[in-house]
């Protein structure tokens, strides 16, 4: 760990302290040598403190120089060549470069959250400077804030150190480096804690802050990871079926103000919707459409699906393409689940009122520009078609953490597991498909699967639902199929028009080859904290 960092007073940016999307900026001048107890005894600067511990949360927008962690697995290339998300395609990730270090950024979040709880009981109780009403939620955000932020270490590396409390010099070096199950149960505690406190209603009012239900989409998760092949790796059937009824308290929290939206698309164009249990402070903004509209929309064009996500999509009779007679070949775009065409856009999709051109020699087509697609497709997903690149338009647009879609895929799969294809899990992957299907009933799976063939269902929902919302990335390595698929060539399609009758032809290619090895299950911790020697480095990395 970076005690260092973590022990001396953390800068509390004080000049840029912004309290969350329902609230006011802070509405006097800084001064810049304000104390502690100064600040957590004023009636603006304690509430903004813990406000503006959200800005921590990771957001996957443009993440790495415009590119999105999907373009570091199976789900997307970026066009850049020189884009740093091609370490991890390469193979060349190490305990010094390491494109998604967020080591430093998420310890640092942890002890805001540790300062603010430590003042909550002293100096904000003293002062009455959060007035006393407001306490048990904010307290209860705090929890959540800190067990997010050491989810999100602990799925990166394993083992790290937990930290409840303000270090300092003399207490630094006695944080030992715990094991994943050890944490596992010190986040599922911090999340029972936060559940406690927090609000229960997902309205208006709360678009922005933790919620009791992002409390339980956090543990869902986490026992969903602890309970998968990585880390489950006697398959203990116990930790399946804990994971199962976190994901069932979740669903059963379904009301007005939770649940699924009656269209796919409404989830991502319309911020805050119902669906989100949690997202990021939403900015104004048009980078990522400048990052990934196509090349003949005023956009770079980085973020381009493959055709591997592409395959994945059933057709609109709710089967794989590769079992419906259905499916044709020579038109590979139509009669395809309705996720697909919120998700990609492919050659002659309507985009902003006229056609995309991704064949050879069209508009946004292969080799047509440096950063042109490299796979034939271009991104859909998150991209706001409203934006005018030409008159500098924006939209407000938060990056989602949690969505309640997710309970769904998480209840189902850990149910499987626990108990095999009972039929609670096909009602629970049906309710989340049939919104895609104008006739619901292909929404749902044939009768009979295997476990294992309803186990690969699964995946695939995961990875056709969850596009692009950084699960994929994270699935694999949990599924531990990462080192089968992230072997495997990326794939695009090369599309030639056919000038005789302006009809098409597809060719699936190698858009390139990839590498990934068992080590990679887990990140290599920074070897700016190995060399402190608070931590041990991962098997592997030495």
């Amino acid at each position: 760990m970076d005690m260092k960092r973590i022990v001396y007073l953390i800068s509390l940016g004080l000049s840029s302290l912004v309290l969350n999307s329902c609230e006011d900026f802070l509405d006097k001048e800084v001064d810049i040598n304000l104390t502690e107890d100064k600040i957590f005894s004023d009636v603006h600067y304690a509430p903004g403190f813990l406000n503006n511990i959200y800005n921590d949360l990771l957001t996957g927008f443009n993440r790495y120089d415009g590119a999105m962690l999907a373009c570091g697995c199976d789900e997307a290339k970026n066009s850049y060549s020189g884009s740093l998300v091609q370490i991890f395609n390469n193979g060349a990730v190490n305990s010094s470069l390491n494109p998604d270090e967020i080591w430093d950024k998420m310890y640092g979040g942890i002890r805001k959250t540790n300062i603010f709880l430590e003042k909550l009981n002293t100096t904000i109780k003293e002062t009455n400077s959060i007035p006393e009403k407001d306490r048990p939620r904010m307290k209860g955000e705090a929890f959540f804030l800190r067990a997010m932020f050491h989810f999100e270490l602990v799925k990166r590396y394993g083992r790290i150190p937990y930290v409840d409390k303000v270090l300092t010099v003399e207490n630094a070096g006695n944080v030992p480096q715990i094991t994943f199950d050890e944490m596992v149960e010190r986040i599922v505690n911090d999340c029972d804690t936060s559940f406690v406190y927090l609000s229960e209603s997902n309205d208006d009012a709360n678009k922005g802050r933790a919620v009791k239900a992002s409390a339980m989409a956090l543990k869902s998760r986490i026992l969903l990871y602890a309970a998968s092949p990585l880390n489950n790796t006697g398959n203990d059937l116990s930790k399946w079926d804990r994971a199962a009824q976190a994901a069932l308290l979740l669903l059963n929290m379904r009301g007005a103000t939770i649940g699924l939206e009656s269209k796919y698309e409404y989830v991502f164009n319309t911020p805050f919707s119902k669906e989100v249990l949690l997202a990021t402070q939403p900015v104004n903004t048009n980078e990522f459409e400048k990052a990934n509209f196509p090349l003949s929309y005023g956009g770079t064009g980085l973020t381009n699906p493959t055709q591997n996500l592409v395959d994945a999509f059933d057709t609109k009779w709710g089967k794989p393409i590769t079992e419906d007679l259905n499916y044709n070949s020579s038109k590979p775009y139509e009669n395809r689940d309705d996720r697909f065409y919120s998700v990609i856009l492919y050659n002659g999709a309507v985009f902003k009122s006229r056609q995309v051109e991704t064949y050879i020699g069209g508009k946004d087509g292969l080799l047509s520009a440096s950063t042109a697609t490299k796979t034939g497709y271009y991104l859909k997903k998150f991209v706001d078609s409203s934006v005018d690149l030409d008159k500098g338009t924006t939209v407000r647009k938060p990056w989602i953490i949690f969505r309640f879609a997710e309970a769904y895929l998480n209840y189902a799969e850990a149910l499987n597991e626990a108990a095999g294809p009972v039929q609670q899990v096909y009602d629970a992957v049906y309710e989340l498909r049939k919104r895609n299907y104008v006739i619901t009933s292909r929404a749902r799976y044939p009768a009979g699967l295997s476990q294992s063939q309803m186990r690969e269902r699964l995946k695939k929902e995961r990875q056709v639902e969850l596009a692009f919302e950084e699960h994929r990335f994270w699935d694999l390595r949990r599924w531990k199929d990462a080192e089968d698929i992230l072997n495997k060539p990326a794939m695009g399609m090369r599309i030639t028009l056919n000038q005789a009758d302006t009809t098409f032809s597809y060719q699936n290619f190698e858009v390139e080859n990839r590498i990934f090895n068992s080590r990679f299950y887990w990140y290599p911790i920074p070897r700016k904290e190995v060399l402190k020697g608070y931590v041990k480095q991962n098997p592997g990395w030495e």
